[in-house]
């Protein structure tokens, strides 16, 4: 009796507790809508580095976004990569237009094609932005472009984020 008590007692502890990244990824969210930039990474970067390729996007906002030292587009560019090859979709997108206009990256308007079009397939309707600025980047590319990303496109898969594996720049 005492064995089945103790079993349904850590049963519903377990069933209450709440999921150990939920809080820090509400704190951060708070953070980076008050501006908060500083503590929105200090919750998103343990995150980050452990492959959550939500808290990599946000993280990626916050470099993006922020003012003074914090700033920095090519570390933006590497977390927005880091989830987008793992398949977050807004890191697709905010990735395809760094590439478009050459911040933190190279220009390329192959890779942004790819990126773009990864973000399309999973933000709904084909008036999304992502289907918009695809096709803003298609019209400024040659057929021979257009049908190496198109490639790409198709035979892309997302990773499973390995902390040794996380791009560098």
């Amino acid at each position: 009796m005492l064995r089945s008590m103790v079993g349904l007692s850590l049963l519903l502890a377990f069933a209450i507790a709440p999921p150990a990244v939920a809080a820090p990824i509400d704190d951060a969210n708070a953070a980076f809508q008050r501006g908060n930039y500083a503590a929105a990474e200090k919750l998103l970067l343990p995150l980050a580095e452990g492959g959550n390729a939500y808290a990599q996007y946000r993280l990626g906002q916050v470099y993006a976004e922020a003012t003074g030292e914090l700033r920095s587009v090519e570390e933006a560019a590497k977390w927005f990569e880091s989830a987008a090859l793992q398949g977050q979709p807004h890191a697709q997108y905010k990735l395809g237009i760094l590439y478009v206009n050459g911040n933190g990256v190279s220009r390329d308007f192959v890779q942004a094609y790819l990126w773009l079009s990864l973000s399309a397939r999973s933000i709904s309707g084909s008036g999304s932005e992502a289907v918009r600025q695809r096709d803003l980047v298609a019209a400024r590319m040659s057929a021979s472009q257009l049908a190496d990303a198109k490639k790409l496109v198709r035979a892309w898969r997302p990773m499973k984020f390995e902390t040794e594996a996380a791009p560098q720049r």
